[in-house]
């Protein structure tokens, strides 16, 4: 494939790395060292991590989806012709769902030759969710119109698009930079990862400390553990990350006999160490999950056995293996049993942990940068063609 000049078209910033911004990113890498130009077209960003950043806009932060995050403020004409302006682009790839005061003003300036795909990466936490997306995709229609060709990250976040923008969406995965993790694995060292493990068995939990991500169903398994002796008793746990709930997090892992830290957050450069001393890497988020990278992370640093609770965004990343997956919905007490008994089975039989952890490294390879990025450039000439032949 020719050399192309690519914009990716974000409306939050580059300066933390959340799934889209790890997205884009990996993508950009793998896309730059094969040659092709790429550009970053993003709402506010003081650090860029990457060269070709240009920042349109402010950003203000609200609650969407169970998350914070950041929306853009709108982008000035000024702002959108200067990164425009500087040579003509072969693709704009907006990541979706967009704003119309940053990503949609851009789509709107792109030149007619240029061909534009957008990503899809989200899946609703319920009504109220999937009514705000509806109601932005019909702000966004003319803009959706000039859209070439759809993408989305899994199943369910191509029917949040089809729901949303009646758009039709090929399903590529998240890319993940497995060799990149590899190295970054082995750069820190194995004094490091057995700092992280401790003496005992460790699970580990990573994420942000709210409702959704399931932190808290994690301590109602460990303390039913803990009262049925189904848990070792010099079990090590590691809870890492920030948000709201951390502090009752802390109150009630009090009443657990066995040692839990919380770290908080977790450099990008030392998360691979503290997934690869993970006998088991856990993630009970009940949903609002288009795909489940942090786990593929935790698969491809080294964690032994990965589990995830089962909504539809992990089990399409997991393959629907229902030995990794464990209910997240019901009575909190059936929960928190399923996931203690679950904890159990693969701290304490070493044949099935060891036969799930194969099967979980077996699927990196459908999800490695090298693999996804193909995929991605086929759908860039598709949309070239089709622009070609309007011209």
């Amino acid at each position: 494939m020719r050399a192309l000049k690519i914009g990716f078209v974000f409306d939050d910033t580059l300066d933390v790395l959340d799934g889209v911004q790890q997205h884009i990113l990996t993508l950009g890498h793998e896309l730059t060292r094969r040659g092709h130009e790429v550009h970053y077209l993003v709402g506010q960003t003081q650090h860029p991590p990457v060269e070709h950043v240009h920042s349109l806009s402010r950003n203000i932060m609200v609650s969407f989806n169970g998350n914070r995050m950041r929306i853009p403020l709108w982008a000035p004409q000024r702002a959108i012709e200067t990164a425009l302006g500087g040579g003509h682009f072969d693709i704009l790839h907006v990541q979706a769902p967009y704003s119309p005061f940053l990503a949609g003003r851009v789509l709107k300036r792109a030149e007619a030759s240029t061909g534009l795909v957008a990503t899809y990466h989200i899946a609703p936490t319920g009504r109220l969710q999937m009514l705000a997306g509806q109601a932005l995709g019909l702000l966004n229609a003319r803009s959706h119109r000039r859209i070439d060709r759809v993408i989305a990250v899994s199943p369910v976040a191509a029917r949040y698009a089809q729901m949303t923008a009646g758009a039709q969406a090929i399903v590529i995965p998240n890319p993940v930079d497995v060799s990149g993790l590899l190295e970054r694995r082995q750069a820190v060292g194995s004094d490091r990862i057995r700092a992280y493990r401790g003496p005992g068995p460790h699970i580990v939990f990573l994420g942000r400390f709210v409702p959704r991500k399931g932190a808290q169903t994690l301590i109602d398994a460990l303390l039913f553990g803990q009262e049925h002796q189904l848990l070792p008793t010099n079990l090590h746990v590691t809870m890492a990350g920030r948000g709201p709930l951390l502090e009752d997090c802390r109150r009630q892992a009090s009443s657990l006999s066995y040692q839990v830290d919380f770290p908080g957050f977790v450099s990008e450069e030392d998360k691979p160490a503290l997934l690869a001393s993970a006998d088991v890497a856990v993630f009970p988020s009940s949903g609002g999950e288009s795909f489940g990278i942090v786990l593929l992370e935790a698969i491809a640093s080294g964690a032994a056995v990965t589990l995830a609770g089962d909504n539809p965004g992990y089990r399409s990343t997991l393959a629907d293996d229902g030995d990794a997956l464990f209910p997240v919905k019901g009575q909190q007490q059936q929960v928190a049993a399923g996931l203690a008994e679950r904890l159990s089975r693969a701290l304490r039989e070493p044949v099935w942990a060891q036969a799930l952890g194969q099967r979980e490294q077996q699927l990196l390879g459908r999800y490695d940068i090298k693999t996804v990025v193909g995929q991605v450039e086929a759908v860039y000439r598709q949309a070239i063609e089709l622009r070609a032949g309007m011209m």
